[in-house]
């Protein structure tokens, strides 16, 4: 029976590590890895993303990964070694990601010095147009500008040349090219000074060069998007540029890989929104952050976790673990059953023991009653003693109701008393009364 009680005690110390282990599980912190290219605002953007989780003990932690560049980024969604990226969507789109949020769009800006003969993308054909890249080495904005030329019919003896905002200058001065190509947007001080050296090398205002099929490149390269540069975007005295600007951007999206949990996603989504403001304040371009259509038809998918999330429609703790508690109610109950049955065992032989007990005292009182000797009388009474040192020994009384266990004392009281009265009576001379054996019930 023993063996019973420690097998019970066993099961559930079991059941409490498995409730404590899991609890611990859905308690920690999930870390998640995100790759952003190196030495730019998205890096920043990020860290300061980092740090907030970190700072305000979020059950998501982030893991900034560094990479080369933004194709690498989205490489690293693809062959699965990283959660989250930063991407731009004309470069090279993973195919395993999923859009979570889109950390801010970029137009294209096409600028020309005012004596160049700028002033639309067809008149840059056979000219040399510089593309802005933000650093050497950097992935240049060749696909875009090739797409835009070839859809003017403007690409036949076309130069680019790909250089940093530092080079610029003197690019225009050496006449190394004719118009400046560049993506980015309006609020960066590096565009405002990209502004002034073009305005520099025609000596007067900046010519901004349209767009005007943007909607129909959009149609056809789905990862570029009409956009409008409104009148005086780039501040100034003299309004930059003077009237609404027709263009094409991209943008820069935060994406998952596809298998990345929905739970994970969704968390991700409400800690970018909803301290926008604390990581704003490290990271200002967290202020261009958007949430992404939800919209089933959309060119680039949105990860369902970010979907349910934006569109209220995420999975509450019961939705999410509903089988699982339903699971353990049926464990704990299969458990409550077992532990009552076999309490119910051990007070059963609890009781069958009491009885037996009862009974070998009931014959020691009618023996006792009857006996013709002191011997005898003798023998009886360590008789008793022993009943009583095996009901203590066995514990039985420990788990007796406390009639049973007043029976039993009753009992051996009785036992006593009757060996006591035989004893006067065989010491007075009289070993022949006989007394009637009165019937105790137990319990």
């Amino acid at each position: 029976m023993r063996r019973h009680l420690l097998a019970l005690v066993a099961v559930v110390l079991a059941l409490v590590a498995v409730v404590a282990l899991s609890a611990w599980y859905f308690e920690r912190p999930t870390v998640v890895r995100v790759t952003v290219a190196r030495d730019t605002p998205d890096l920043q953007l990020m860290s300061a993303v980092a740090g907030v989780m970190s700072r305000e003990r979020e059950t998501l932690r982030l893991r900034v990964v560094p990479v080369e560049s933004a194709s690498v980024s989205a490489a690293a969604i693809d062959d699965g070694s990283t959660d989250f990226a930063v991407v731009r969507t004309d470069i090279d789109m993973p195919r395993q990601g999923q859009t979570v949020a889109i950390l801010h769009r970029s137009p294209v800006v096409i600028l020309a010095p005012v004596d160049s003969g700028v002033s639309q993308i067809a008149d840059l054909r056979g000219r040399s147009i510089g593309v802005l890249v933000p650093r050497p080495g950097a992935e240049a904005n060749a696909r875009l500008v090739d797409l835009l030329l070839a859809h003017y019919d403007a690409g036949a003896g076309t130069r680019k040349v790909t250089l940093t905002a530092d080079e610029l200058p003197q690019a225009f001065a050496d006449r190394r090219i004719d118009a400046l190509f560049a993506v980015g947007e309006p609020s960066t001080n590096q565009l405002n000074d990209i502004l002034s050296a073009v305005a520099a090398a025609g000596q007067g205002p900046a010519e901004f060069v349209p767009v005007l099929e943007g909607k129909a490149i959009a149609q056809r390269a789905p990862v570029f998007e009409p956009v409008e540069v409104p009148r005086g975007a780039f501040g100034g005295a003299t309004p930059r540029p003077l009237r609404d600007i027709q263009t094409i951007g991209v943008s820069t999206r935060l994406v998952a890989r596809a298998k990345v949990s929905d739970g994970t996603v969704g968390e991700m989504v409400r800690i970018l929104f909803a301290t926008r403001p604390l990581i704003a304040a490290s990271a200002p371009q967290a202020n261009r952050m958007e949430a992404p259509s939800t919209d089933k038809g959309a060119t680039l998918p949105v990860h369902p976790g970010a979907a349910a999330y934006l569109d209220g429609e995420e999975e509450t703790f019961l939705d999410k673990y509903s089988d699982f508690i339903y699971i353990g109610a049926m464990l704990l109950s299969v458990l409550a059953s077992a532990a009552a049955a076999l309490a119910s065992r051990l007070t059963a032989a609890n009781h069958a023991r009491s009885e037996e007990l009862m009974q070998l005292l009931l014959e020691h009182l009618a023996t006792a009653r009857e006996a013709t000797s002191s011997a005898r009388l003798d023998e009886l009474e360590r008789e008793a003693d022993t009943v009583l040192g095996q009901a203590l020994e066995a514990g039985s009384l420990r788990h007796l109701d406390t009639h049973r266990v007043t029976a039993l004392g009753l009992a051996i009281d009785q036992v006593r008393l009757a060996i006591r009265d035989r004893r006067r009576q065989i010491e007075a001379g009289d070993p022949t009364v006989r007394f009637e054996t009165p019937r105790i019930l137990a319990g």
